[in-house]
């Protein structure tokens, strides 16, 4: 069987292709967050260089998290055009398994990612009969905890640390726990070909529930966006014309013109919203409305603001609005090389209509819709 299994829920872009449990090539690029862009380019290029075809696939592995959220939206988003497009299973292995595989011990393994501000993402396995048991289940939580919780039920034999969580906080985790080791820096980095022996074995164990409908990130927190609007700090409100003092269009590259964007704002048929962090707008969307139906003119978000829950909380806004203002029908245009929108749109219920051929220069565009 031959698989692509790829990673983006780091730093690293990993693309491997395999022939069951045996790795025909694989590609890992430190090109720092930029997965949307050299992702599709990357595939394509370990396909030609092996004389495959996409078609030739038969089974797509992806890393669902934790990790960088924008990344692993990217990768699902990706995996999942695949396999509705080729009615191919996908499978799904988090990132703090597969960190585990790299470690072939009978001491526990505590894989551990760093997240930030003293916080990690962290779970707990050992190695019994060539699988990795769960001891603890995958969880987001502050270092001190993490470490709370080993001392206090997972004394008895030596842990490994393993991700790039254990380099973050050796210090911490030697001064707090004594019966530890490090994996070798070479381990702390998800092997996209380990990721994709490991989808393998999970599709081979059980072939049922592997569409792509399953295919789901591992969030362990709430995205950025979420946590801001719930804690007061995101406001979404109707936009003006002052408000375009407040955006700084260095860091927006999707959207129309400033002149084109205040003639809008001025529009009786035009209503926009902003999203707002600290009197700072870091998304806004339009709309024009005729009649009973509405159309989504423009939607732009800040370029390190991205893929982190903002567009969506823009596009539940506007469904609001129309709902509550005899709107019944909400149109939008996005081009066909759009995954992570696309399925934005479709997560909110938005259905394909068609396509217009050619509508981005060389791409075509897809129509879709919502009815209210």
């Amino acid at each position: 069987m031959k698989i692509l299994a790829i990673d983006t829920s780091s730093k690293l872009c990993g693309i491997a292709l395999l022939e069951d449990c045996n790795i025909i090539d694989k590609m890992e690029l430190n090109e720092g967050l930029t997965h949307s862009e050299i992702l599709m380019p990357s595939i394509e290029k370990i396909l030609k260089k092996n004389n495959f075809k996409i078609s030739d696939i038969k089974l797509f592995v992806c890393d669902i998290g934790p990790g960088s959220f924008t990344g692993i939206r990217i990768g699902i988003a990706t995996l999942k055009a695949f396999s509705d497009s080729l009615n191919v299973p996908t499978v799904g292995v988090d990132s703090l398994e597969c960190l585990a595989n790299n470690i072939d011990s009978s001491s526990t393994i505590c894989s551990i990612i760093d997240c930030k501000n003293d916080n990690c993402y962290f779970a707990l396995y050992e190695l019994k009969d060539s699988n990795y048991n769960i001891l603890e289940f995958p969880q987001a939580n502050s270092i001190q905890n993490c470490l709370s919780i080993l001392n206090n039920k997972y004394t008895d034999k030596e842990i490994i640390f393993v991700g790039d969580g254990s380099v973050a906080y050796k210090d911490i985790i030697e001064q707090n726990f004594s019966n530890c080791q490090f994996a070798n820096n070479t381990l702390n980095d998800l092997d996209v070909g380990k990721l994709g022996i490991i989808g393998f074995k999970k599709y081979s164990d059980n072939q049922k529930n592997y569409s792509s409908d399953y295919l789901l990130p591992l969030y362990l927190k709430k995205p950025q966006a979420q946590r801001q609007f719930e804690s007061n700090i995101l406001e979404i409100c109707r936009m003006n014309l002052n408000d375009l003092n407040l955006i700084d269009f260095n860091y927006f590259d999707d959207f129309w013109n400033i002149e084109n964007l205040k003639t809008d704002l001025l529009s009786d048929n035009s209503v926009w919203f902003s999203a707002k962090i600290e009197n700072k707008i870091v998304g806004f969307v339009g709309i024009k409305v005729v009649l009973d139906e509405a159309d989504i003119m423009n939607i732009a978000i800040h370029k390190n603001y991205r893929q982190q829950g903002f567009a969506s909380s823009l596009l539940s806004e506007v469904i609001n609005y129309c709902k509550n203002n005899g709107i019944n029908k909400i149109n939008l245009e996005v081009n066909e090389n759009n995954i992570p929108a696309i399925n934005l749109y479709k997560k909110l219920n938005f259905r394909i209509d068609g396509i217009r051929k050619k509508y981005y220069g060389n791409n075509d565009a897809i129509i879709m819709h919502i009815l209210l």
